[in-house]
């Protein structure tokens, strides 16, 4: 079950979704409003290391998908 779910299209969705729920999440606790102030280099980091990895198995499903087409 987890080897076909890792190969489906919501697995890197799902893994995008979740960084980017979780960077919001450390914005809230750390109490950071965008209204007063940018994000800083190290928050702009922190939510692409957090989403990041969706994009990356998006990518690698996407090239997996074309290979099977040959």
């Amino acid at each position: 079950m987890t080897q076909g779910f890792r190969k489906s299209i919501l697995f890197p969705i799902i893994l995008m979704f979740a960084g980017a729920a979780a960077f919001l999440l450390l914005l809230y606790v750390t109490g950071h409003d965008p209204d007063e102030k940018p994000l800083t280099l190290a928050q702009w980091m922190t939510g692409g290391a957090l989403i990041g990895p969706g994009f990356a198995y998006l990518i690698k499903w996407r090239r997996d998908k074309d290979r099977s087409k040959l």
